[in-house]
């Protein structure tokens, strides 16, 4: 179940959202999934991103232990505020029952977009990631120590498919570790079908 939580520093303010794991036990560590959402769901509000968030607990095997932490941007981007998110994704892993080594970033068309960013500015902060629909800087990739998945569908026509197979390349030409997912048939929305997949869980969790 989500619980909504604000996040207070250098009068910056975010709002979000957490749900912790069953029978959760905070003398133990656990691992966590940041989601950072779209364009779709800016200025719309913590209810909307308890509503449309799709990393979800009922959509993970049983045996998964997550912390699912998810905010709501507030401002036109997540770019707006990118030092400020950074901060805050610090907050998350200072948290004594985060299990630090562990924090796996999913985000989807804008948050797949600020999650590259994420990855070439700061891929020390995350274990791995799965990147939804976005874009990043190509030219950077070797930066990127972290494994990720990207997952793009063919027909999409907002952020297009060699947006990720540009990014993919170009972190195994650097040696880095990154696997392309094609969804065939699918536009935009792939994260609705991607976090439905529990393999994409027990890949993030393992």
């Amino acid at each position: 179940m989500f619980t909504k939580r604000v996040y207070s520093a250098n009068d910056y303010v975010l709002n979000y959202v957490v749900d912790y794991p069953r029978n959760f036990d905070t003398n133990k560590k656990y691992p966590v999934i940041l989601y950072l959402h779209g364009m779709g769901m800016v200025r719309m509000g913590v209810d909307y991103v308890i509503q449309k968030c799709p990393v979800r607990r009922e959509r993970m095997p049983e045996d998964m232990d997550f912390i699912i932490v998810a905010p709501s941007c507030d401002d036109y981007m997540w770019f707006e505020n990118f030092n400020h998110l950074v901060r805050f994704i610090k907050y998350i892993e200072d948290k004594p029952y985060v299990d630090a080594k562990r924090l796996s970033l999913t985000g989807s068309s804008m948050g797949g977009y600020t999650g590259w960013l994420l990855l070439v500015l700061h891929s020390e902060l995350f274990y791995k990631a799965v990147i939804c629909c976005g874009g990043g800087l190509y030219w950077a990739g070797g930066n990127i120590k972290t494994p990720v998945i990207a997952v793009h569908g063919d027909e999409d026509g907002v952020v297009l498919c060699r947006e990720s197979e540009i990014m993919v390349r170009s972190i195994n030409e650097s040696g880095g570790n990154a696997k392309l997912i094609i969804k065939k048939g699918f536009g935009h929305d792939v994260w609705t079908d991607t976090f439905t997949d529990e393999e994409i869980y027990r890949w993030l969790h393992a």
